[in-house]
C-alpha cells in the first residue's frame, strides 16, 4: 500500500502545480529553491504527468540538494537558468576543527534559510557553498565567523572547482527483500533486531525522508542515512541468486 503524503508533502505538491502554472501563462520558466532528494524525487511523477519540461541543477553533475526549473516548451534545457553560485569560504582554520555542520550553522546564523542554499563541502582553509545566486551577494557582504574563525568570501566560477569523488566502499548484500531493516542491517553491520528498534526511534533516512516503519522498500539509487553511523547508497539490484535471494550492490560512504 501507497505510504499517505504528509501535510507537508501536499503543501509542496500544490505550490509545486501553481509554478507550472504559472510557467505555461507567462511562456517564461520559473526556478524553485535547492530541494533535498526526498523532494525531488516527489515532483518527478508530477511533472511527468503534466508533460511539463524541467531540470535540475545543483551546481554540479553529482549534486545532492538542486533547484528544479520549469521550461516553457520553446526554451533549451539549461542548467545557467537556475542562478546558481559557488561561494569559497575561507579563513585560517590550522588550528581549529570545523565540519560540516559547524559551516552549515554558520550560514544559517545569517538569517539565509536553508532552502536558499545546496550542497556545501568542508576543504582544509574553509568551505564551499552551493548558493542561489540572489544571495550570493548577501553571503560576500556578511561572511561569517566559523568557530572563532573570521571567514572571508568569494565568488568562484561554478567550473573552477568541482567537489572531490566521495569515498565508498562497496558491499554486497544477498537478502530476501528490500526493505530497509535488512539493508540497513547489511549496510551498517547491525543486527536486524538492532536496527529494527534504530529505525522504530526515528533515526533512519531514505533520500532525507525519515522512515519509521521497518518494512518499507527501497530501490535502486536511494541513499539510506543512518544518524551517527554515516549513510549508503542502494548501487544496483544485480538479480537473485539460485535460492530467490536478491542480490544487491551498496555503496557505504567511508
Amino acid at each position: 500500500m501507497a505510504r499517505q503524503l504528509t501535510d507537508e508533502e501536499k503543501q509542496f505538491l500544490r505550490r509545486l502545480e501553481e509554478l507550472m502554472e504559472r510557467v505555461n501563462k507567462r511562456f517564461r520558466e520559473e526556478t524553485t529553491d535547492f530541494l533535498e532528494p526526498h523532494l525531488q524525487n516527489l515532483s518527478e511523477p508530477l511533472l511527468a504527468r503534466q508533460g511539463q519540461a524541467y531540470l535540475f541543477c545543483g551546481g554540479y553533475e553529482d549534486a545532492e540538494r538542486k533547484r528544479l526549473v520549469i521550461l516553457p516548451p520553446y526554451i533549451e534545457p539549461d542548467c545557467a537558468l537556475a542562478g546558481i553560485a559557488l561561494v569559497h569560504l575561507r579563513g585560517n582554520m590550522a588550528f581549529v576543527k570545523a565540519d560540516h555542520r559547524d559551516f552549515l550553522g554558520a550560514v544559517l546564523s545569517l538569517g539565509i534559510k536553508r532552502e536558499k542554499f545546496g550542497d556545501l563541502y568542508v576543504v582544509e582553509d574553509g568551505c564551499y557553498v552551493y548558493t542561489s545566486a540572489e544571495i550570493a551577494e548577501y553571503l560576500l557582504m556578511n561572511c561569517p565567523r566559523v568557530k572563532g574563525v573570521r571567514m572571508e568570501a568569494e565568488l568562484v566560477e561554478l567550473n573552477q572547482w568541482l567537489p572531490p569523488e566521495a569515498a565508498v566502499k562497496p558491499l554486497v548484500a544477498l537478502v530476501a527483500s528490500m526493505r530497509i531493516d535488512t539493508l540497513a542491517a547489511h549496510g551498517f553491520g547491525l543486527s536486524r533486531a538492532k536496527t529494527i528498534e534504530l529505525i522504530k526511534a526515528g533515526k533512519v533516512k531514505i533520500n532525507h525522508q525519515e522512515v519509521t516503519d521497518a518494512d518499507e522498500l527501497c530501490q535502486a539509487g536511494d541513499i539510506i542515512s543512518f544518524r551517527g553511523k554515516g549513510k549508503l547508497k542502494v548501487a544496483e539490484v544485480a538479480g537473485e541468486t539460485k535460492k530467490g535471494k536478491l542480490r544487491v550492490e551498496l555503496l557505504k560512504y567511508i
